[in-house]
């Protein structure tokens, strides 16, 4: 075999193994993530305590599976997300919950957190105790705007909500006596108490609720990276789901 000729067979055995591998400069352009705040989990620009755990694994999980593009981080509004990665703006988000409607434009990952445990918090000396989801009938509810929250939860309170802006807004509406009961995904619920340093004036229920759907990365359809970038974060999230690496980010963010 001639020598031209197997250099374009090894080459050509290299791009199949990976399909960015023959890719030119403007091919490695930064992969743009669009995300709102959502602490611990997507951390404000330049916030001291790091960028947030999903950040982090979706950082490790693309350089785990080879992917060879720098990532880049736009923060907006929830909705402005969903409209970016719709129009192609955008690359990929993280912590999303799936719907049939966002399939529509959005490639998911595999699941990275195998579902959402939700707590519930109420000012301390209420006498309240809410072991059971009828315990919430009769209640006011705050709630995070743009957020999924789970449909016999919702069903509990009926009209009886109160909005806040993001989660940590939405515990201050139970602070400030707007609401009586914030219910939040234990890990920003316990990072917005914890932040805001509320631990005196807020209790935990013991009431807890499991919703076992998964939590995804979701990459826009309308970008030519996409099905490469997606092959690359499935398998650096299998590496990471296998050596324990999400749990040990998370950990570092809560102690």
């Amino acid at each position: 075999m001639d020598e031209g000729r197997r250099h374009l067979l090894a080459a050509g055995a290299t791009a199949l193994a990976a399909p960015w591998a023959l890719a030119g400069p403007q091919d490695l352009e930064p992969l743009v993530l669009a995300n709102t705040v959502y602490s611990p989990l997507v951390n404000p620009q330049g916030d001291p305590n790091g960028e947030g755990v999903d950040i982090e694994v979706a950082r490790e999980a693309l350089r785990r599976g080879g992917a060879p593009w720098p990532v880049t981080v736009q923060w907006v509004p929830w909705k402005r997300v969903l409209f970016m990665l719709e129009r192609g703006l955008a690359d990929f988000t993280t912590t999303v919950n799936f719907s049939p409607e966002r399939e529509r434009f959005l490639s998911f990952s595999d699941g990275y957190r195998n579902g959402t445990r939700y707590f519930f918090f109420s000012r301390k000396g209420l006498n309240l105790k809410l072991r059971t989801l009828e315990d919430l009938r009769g209640h006011r509810l705050a709630l995070a705007e743009g957020f999924f929250y789970p449909e016999p939860v919702l069903a509990m309170v009926g009209k009886s909500v109160e909005y806040g802006k993001d989660v940590a807004t939405a515990v201050r509406l139970v602070e400030a006596s707007r609401a009586e009961v914030v219910i939040v995904s234990h890990l920003a619920g316990l990072w917005a108490v914890r932040q805001q340093r509320l631990e005196a004036v807020l209790e935990r229920q013991p009431l807890e609720f499991m919703k076992p759907s998964p939590v995804y990365m979701a990459f826009s359809r309308e970008r030519p990276r996409a099905a490469a970038a997606l092959a690359a974060m499935n398998t650096g999230l299998a590496s990471m789901r296998s050596d324990g690496s999400i749990a040990r980010i998370e950990a570092r963010y809560m102690r």
